[in-house]
């Protein structure tokens, strides 16, 4: 049924998600899981050494207001992948998620030599922050604890714009823990990991440009809106990586998925404290369970490629997104 000449079209209540962040959320979740089936990530092994000799298992405890100290511990790298079903890529062993979909993730946490699950009760009882990288006890251990876990981490971060460098400190050397990793009140690692962005990072952002054209007679149109995916390294050979894995995907077609439903269903992959939930759907799930129509990429251009700094790189590709709206 038509609607009424005094209703505002294309959306049904100011609290859903509208189109806008809508071509956001899909083309970040269809990025970061393109590139973890491309191989984006690296496994750590326990007590792993870094050419410098760090050790890449072990956490740094980690000072929050929130917490009591010794409750809260974080690995140097964040962005752990807790996606099962990524087969390992050129010879290299899958990620250390498990093999149990129905609850994907690490199996558990090392303190001072001893294993604790992820079911553990009790003293060592714990959840873990996928995103930012860290374990949360629910009792404090003593400060000078060991702590440790084999895990994997995704080496581009795709991230919404709202993580640039303006609103984030960029992280420069997290390839491996650098020499003031696990001093407390010093360093860019006593930043709050929220606060930080480790690089390589594609960020992708809506900019003011939109155009419609009509779709067909009884309603509907095609929409069309341009993005910029920020491509940021630390040095120029991967700012181009990134910069060619963005532009070559010029006239893909990539599906969304109904953040709607996925609110109204209470289906979010994780939970409040970056945990995977039972029977967490990745992108491949989302877009079947919850469809949200086609999106196409077209008129990928690279903008602009700057030196930032002596070890700051920075690329910027634009690109239109079509897709139709029906409901306007």
């Amino acid at each position: 049924m038509a609607s009424s000449v005094k209703d505002l079209k294309g959306f049904n209540s100011v609290f859903e998600s509208t189109l806008n962040n809508d071509i956001l959320d899909g083309l970040v979740e269809f990025f970061d899981w393109g590139l973890l089936e491309k191989g984006n990530y690296f496994n750590v092994d326990l007590e792993e050494q870094s050419p410098r000799g760090k050790d890449y298992s072990k956490f740094r405890m980690v000072t929050n207001n929130h917490f009591s100290s010794g409750q809260l511990w974080a690995a140097s790298r964040s962005n752990w992948v807790w996606q099962s079903g990524i087969a390992g890529v050129g010879g290299n062993t899958a990620p250390i998620v498990g093999s149990d979909h129905t609850n994907p993730g690490i199996s558990g946490v090392y303190v001072d030599g001893d294993f604790h699950p992820v079911t553990s009760t009790g003293t060592y009882s714990h959840n873990i922050d996928y995103f930012n990288g860290r374990v949360l006890f629910d009792t404090a251990l003593p400060t000078g604890s060991l702590v440790q876990a084999e895990f994997s981490h995704k080496w581009i971060n795709v991230v919404y714009a709202a993580s640039l460098p303006w609103l984030r400190e960029i992280q420069r050397d997290t390839a491996e823990p650098s020499d003031n990793f696990s001093e407390q009140d010093r360093g860019d690692y006593n930043a709050p990991a929220e606060a930080r962005l480790q690089l390589p990072a594609i960020a992708i952002e809506v900019v003011p440009v939109r155009k419609f054209k009509g779709y067909q007679l009884g309603g509907g149109q095609w929409v069309y809106t341009d993005v910029l995916f920020h491509c940021i390294a630390e040095d120029e050979v991967t700012r181009n990586k990134l910069v060619d894995i963005v532009s070559l995907q010029n006239d893909k077609t990539i599906e969304l998925f109904n953040s709607n439903t996925i609110n109204s269903s209470g289906a979010f992959p994780l939970n409040v404290a970056n945990t995977p939930v039972s029977g967490a759907l990745r992108y491949p799930d989302l877009i079947t369970t919850y469809p949200g129509g086609a999106l196409r990429l077209t008129n990928m251009t690279v903008q602009k490629m700057d030196i930032m700094g002596g070890d700051l790189f920075g690329g910027i590709v634009r690109a239109t997104t079509e897709g139709i709206k029906t409901n306007i």
